[in-house]
C-alpha cells in the first residue's frame, strides 16, 4: 500500500516532512498496528486492537536488500521524482518539493487556533512554539527512508500528545488510515510519504511531494523484486504469487503519477 501519512518524530527518529516510512516487523507486530483512536483521544490508556499480517518473506527480503543498497550508495528518490517532471512538466506544480521553511514542527501542547485557516501566516510566525531542529547532514532537500512500525486507525490522528506517547512507548514512526481496513485480510507492506506531523497543524502543501516520494521508493523496490526472484530461481509458491500481486499493485500506483 503506497500513499501518505502523518509523521511521529522523536529524539530517536528524526522523521520530517517528505520522508518515507516503510512498515517492517518489530517484536510481535507485522509492521502495522491497529489502535483504538477514540480511546486514545479521551486521554485513556492506549489500546492495540489488532496487527496487520507480516508481508511475504520475499517482499521483506527485497526491502532489506534495498535498505542495504541505500546504506552503501544512497537512494535515488529525488532523481526519480525529478525525472518524472522532465517527462511530464504538468506534474511539477503538484508534486515538487515545497520550500524547507514550510516544514515546521510545533511543540505538542500548541494547538492550531482557528479552524479552516492554514498555519502559514497564522502559526508559523510564533517561533516560541516551534521545535528547533538542526539541519540534516545530508542535503536538506533529500528525503530519508525510515523502517519500523506504522499505526493505523479509521480516523485521522490530530493529537500531538498522543502522537508523542505512541512514538515513545510503541516506537511508532507514522500514522495512517487505509491499512486499518485490511487487518488480517492479506499480507501487506505499507509505504507512506510524510505530509504532516499528526497534529492540529495540518495542511495540504506537502501531500503531493509526500505521495511522489513514497511512489519513488516503491519504484526502486519494483526493480529489486524481479532480480531477487530470478536469483532464487525457485518454483512459484503462494508467497511468490502474492508478491506478484503486490508488484502489480505498486506498479499501478506508481504509473498514476506519470499519467
Amino acid at each position: 500500500m503506497v500513499g501518505i501519512g502523518g509523521g511521529a518524530p522523536s529524539e530517536e527518529n528524526d522523521v520530517r516532512l517528505g520522508d518515507v516510512v516503510v512498515s517492517c516487523p518489530t517484536g510481535k507486530s507485522g509492521g502495522v498496528v491497529h489502535y483504538d483512536f477514540g480511546v486514545a483521544m479521551q486521554n485513556k490508556e492506549f489500546q492495540r486492537t489488532g496487527v496487520l499480517n507480516t508481508p511475504p518473506f520475499s517482499l521483506l527480503t527485497a526491502v532489506q536488500h534495498l535498505s542495504s543498497v541505500h546504506e552503501r550508495r544512497g537512494h535515488n528518490l529525488s532523481e526519480s521524482i525529478n525525472s518524472t517532471f522532465t517527462s511530464n512538466h504538468r506534474l511539477k506544480q503538484k508534486y515538487e518539493r515545497p520550500p524547507p521553511t514550510t516544514d515546521i514542527l510545533y511543540v505538542s501542547n500548541f494547538v492550531h487556533s482557528i479552524a479552516n485557516k492554514p498555519c502559514l501566516g497564522l502559526c508559523d510566525g510564533d517561533l516560541g512554539h516551534q521545535v528547533p531542529r538542526p539541519q540534516r547532514e545530508s542535503p536538506e532537500n533529500e528525503p530519508m527512508v525510515h523502517y519500523g512500525l506504522i499505526a493505523s486507525a479509521d480516523k485521522l490522528m490530530k493529537d500531538a500528545t498522543v502522537r508523542d506517547q505512541l512514538a515513545e512507548t510503541e516506537k511508532v514512526l507514522c500514522f495512517e488510515m487505509e491499512a486499518a481496513g485490511l487487518l488480517n485480510a492479506f499480507p501487506c507492506l505499507v509505504i507512506r510519504g510524510i505530509c504532516d506531523y499528526s497534529d492540529t497543524h495540518k495542511n495540504d502543501i506537502w501531500q503531493g511531494y509526500a505521495a511522489a516520494a513514497a511512489a519513488a521508493y516503491a519504484r526502486e523496490l519494483l526493480h529489486i523484486i524481479p532480480a531477487l526472484s530470478q536469483a532464487e530461481a525457485t518454483p512459484q509458491s503462494a508467497d511468490s504469487a502474492s508478491t506478484t500481486g503486490i508488484h502489480d499493485a505498486l506498479k499501478s500506483f506508481v504509473s498514476e503519477l506519470a499519467e
